[in-house]
């Protein structure tokens, strides 16, 4: 399992299930330490693992787009 260090104060996260991840903000990520993690919760910058980001998946909701890619299909 990889190491994931919190970006609040750099400590190692010892439960990545009381992560929160966060959109990054201003402020530039505390550098990884090796002490442990106190803060809760503990913040990583990024989409939590297995999480599948697809550019333009949000314009296939249209009906257009749905169209196009059907249409493109049939050829």
């Amino acid at each position: 399992m990889s190491q994931i260090h919190c970006h609040t104060c750099g400590g190692f996260i010892t439960d990545p299930g009381a992560v929160s991840y966060q959109v990054p903000s201003g402020t530039e990520a505390v550098a990884p330490h090796s002490a442990l993690c106190a803060c809760i919760p503990s913040v990583v910058y990024g989409p939590p693992p297995g999480y599948v980001t697809w550019p333009g998946l949000t314009n296939l909701a249209s009906p257009s787009a749905l169209e196009r890619s059907r249409a493109a299909g049939r050829n």
